[in-house]
């Protein structure tokens, strides 16, 4: 059952993450990964996409404020599950800086 939310939504934050969810897919496209991985990382980043958009259009205390953040929450928890604790970070930043422009390293 949905509980009715008022509290503000993490807009900033869900809009970080699915940035992140968006990296790791490039990146686990590059590595080669499979069509059932992709899709899976995909769906995480539809959830996302979705609770945003939700956030945006209802009011606190709606059911469509209420969804947005069930979605948000799940998305956030299977990020999770994508992400091993100990894969490297550098081939997700890598391709988050190609997506920006050159893809080399930030600059100092």
């Amino acid at each position: 059952m949905l509980s009715i939310r008022r509290d503000p939504f993490p807009l900033e934050a869900a809009r970080d993450l699915l940035g992140i969810v968006r990296a790791l897919y490039v990146a686990a496209r590059s590595r080669g990964a499979t069509v059932a991985d992709l899709h899976a990382i995909a769906a995480v980043g539809d959830d996302l996409r979705q609770a945003i958009a939700l956030a945006e259009a209802h009011p606190p205390g709606t059911l469509g404020f209420s969804s947005a953040w069930a979605r948000a929450e799940r998305a956030a928890n299977r990020v999770g599950e994508l992400v091993d604790a100990l894969a490297p970070a550098a081939p997700i930043v890598r391709a988050a800086l190609a997506r920006v422009g050159n893809g080399g390293p930030p600059a100092r």
